[in-house]
């Protein structure tokens, strides 16, 4: 299976005695969100799902994946990727919604360091790996889950930078 874990795009910043769960995308972060997704499309990635935190920015970001990719696949909200979730909520949830087969991809919209910790986990980084996971970056993985276990390896990593999103900003 194919999994591809994205940090929401840019949000705004939390206001004095607001809630980071309803903290918005900034305009940057709903192009970086539009961008991913025409990226994503020419890469050949086609979700049959994709899983968002019911925080506002990565529902807005899953819903706006959803609008641009090709059979606009369904956004469910999945409570357990929250903040702090880290890689067996990430990973139980995407299995919860697939058949685990080759042929499945799932897109999970989530949040750091969660992703960076998921991706170290399934790829077998090192304790001491750093990955850089700024807004709007993107990670693909294939999965295996043989044995009732998930083993995989990194198949790419991609910054908004690298995609060439928002460079003139």
């Amino acid at each position: 299976m194919f999994l591809v874990l994205m940090r929401s795009g840019e949000c705004q910043a939390l206001d004095i005695g607001g809630r980071d769960s309803d903290r918005a995308l900034t305009d940057k972060g709903v192009r970086e969100a539009v961008s991913s997704a025409i990226f994503l499309s020419s890469l050949g990635v086609e979700p049959r799902a994709i899983l968002a935190s019911p925080f506002k920015r990565t529902r807005q970001t899953a819903d706006i994946l959803s609008e641009h990719l090709p059979e606009n696949p369904q956004v469910i909200v999945a409570p357990y990727i929250m903040p702090g979730a880290g890689p067996e909520e990430i990973i139980r949830s995407v299995k919860a919604r697939t058949n685990c087969s080759e042929k499945d991809c799932v897109i999970a919209v989530c949040h750091e360091p969660d992703i960076s910790k998921t991706t170290m986990e399934i790829a077998h980084f090192p304790q001491n790996a750093f990955i850089p996971m700024e807004p709007g970056s993107l990670v693909g993985v294939n999965l295996s889950c043989s044995d009732g276990r998930i083993h995989g390896h990194l198949v790419f990593f991609f910054s908004p930078r690298s995609m060439n999103i928002n460079q003139a900003q």
